[in-house]
């Protein structure tokens, strides 16, 4: 089904209640889609957004990867580090490649680009430990993560980055449904304006909630679990 969405004609895909939508950038690169009540650690929403692919499918990542290069290729923004939330460090192995491969646009020839995992504490702050913190500290960091809804999981990652005297110079993401996160632009291959009707719901005030619609799933950066 051809459909128009922000004035870009994208390619859409619907089966058995997922909508797979991929990029007009790149046809091979995409995102499926399901409508129904999910919750995630901030918010509700009415779209599970399913990046896996992206994430865990080598051609996808590779092809995603050099869409995702292209924002800081054409800024001149210089990387050190990319930080990987939720699985992605395949993913981020393959952008720090694109943005370490010599050309004419690329910031950052022949350079050595980190690419690193965070670790929780029981309280659930980031931590870096000894052995990769000089890989952060003065550091130019890339936090890529697969899919932002509120934005929160991305802002307390600038905050831990900056604990360790990193400074965030960008955010990647598949999908966000946020434009900026403290000042800084979201570079994602996909937008809420790629999704007409996705909303994002606080949890006290829950449409579906009032409507006594049922939680389909859990949802969080790794997937989601069906109740």
């Amino acid at each position: 089904i051809d459909v128009k969405c922000s004035n870009k004609k994208k390619r859409v895909i619907e089966m058995d209640n997922v909508i797979r939508i991929t990029s007009p950038r790149d046809e091979r690169v995409f995102i499926r889609v399901t409508h129904g009540h999910y919750v995630t650690a901030n918010t509700h929403i009415n779209y599970y957004v399913g990046t896996s692919d992206i994430k865990h499918n080598h051609t996808v990542s590779t092809d995603a990867a050099m869409l995702m290069a292209e924002y800081y290729n054409k800024r001149g923004i210089e990387v050190d580090t990319v930080l990987c939330l939720y699985e992605t460090q395949a993913l981020g192995a393959y952008l720090a490649h694109e943005l370490a491969r010599p050309n004419m646009m690329s910031p950052n020839p022949n350079s050595n680009i980190y690419v690193i995992g965070p670790e929780y504490d029981a309280q659930g702050n980031m931590i870096f430990r000894d052995n990769l913190q000089r890989m952060v500290r003065d550091k130019k960091v890339v936090i890529l993560i697969s899919c932002i809804t509120s934005g929160k999981t991305v802002d307390r990652a600038i905050e831990s980055i900056g604990y360790y005297g990193g400074n965030v110079v960008g955010i990647t993401s598949a999908f966000s449904a946020v434009k900026s996160i403290d000042g800084i632009e979201v570079n994602s291959i996909f937008t809420a304006d790629d999704l007409p009707g996705y909303e994002i719901y606080d949890a006290h005030s829950c449409p579906l909630c009032q409507q006594g619609k049922p939680v389909d799933a859990i949802a969080n950066g790794y997937g989601y679990s069906k109740l």
